[in-house]
């Protein structure tokens, strides 16, 4: 089964959730955890595993009120008052993990109307068995750490 979360960087905090299929197969992110963009890679690397454990499958389908609200929490732990508030910087990796590999999937920002698009060309696959290096890889995606060449 694979197993995916997302992460966000906008307003200086990096934003990690985890990401869960609905019964009518679309995902919904859900209990972001938020860090200050200094935070330790560790720490990140902890919240990635306990996001990937919490995705899920065929989780119960919002109802529209619920769909409407369900990005609230996202933009509390941005410590912004809106979506357009939240989009107006904001870098989003894609995190899915398959058997032993993670894949990290950084998007471009369309802004708050067209939301996120995938670079696929650009996702990165990692071990499963180091999360200390996906924390690392993720941090570099969000532009938080330089990329190390070799």
């Amino acid at each position: 089964m694979q197993q995916s979360a997302v992460a966000y960087f906008t307003n200086g905090r990096i934003i990690i959730a985890p990401v869960s299929r609905t019964v009518s197969a679309d995902t919904i992110a859900t209990d972001p955890q938020w860090f200050g963009k200094s935070a330790k890679k560790a720490v990140v690397a902890q919240a990635i595993g306990a996001a990937l454990a919490a995705s899920r499958g065929d989780v119960a389908d919002p109802t529209p009120d619920q769909w409407k609200r369900q990005f609230i929490p996202f933009q509390d732990a941005a410590a912004v008052k809106n979506f357009k508030a939240f989009m107006r910087e904001a870098r989003r990796v894609d995190i899915d993990r398959t058997g032993d590999t993670v894949m990290l999937t950084p998007s471009d920002n369309l802004g708050a109307n067209n939301g996120f698009e995938a670079r696929d060309g650009e996702a990165a696959p990692l071990s499963t068995d180091d999360l200390d290096a996906v924390a690392g890889t993720l941090l570099t995606l969000l532009g938080l750490r330089p990329a190390t060449t070799g």
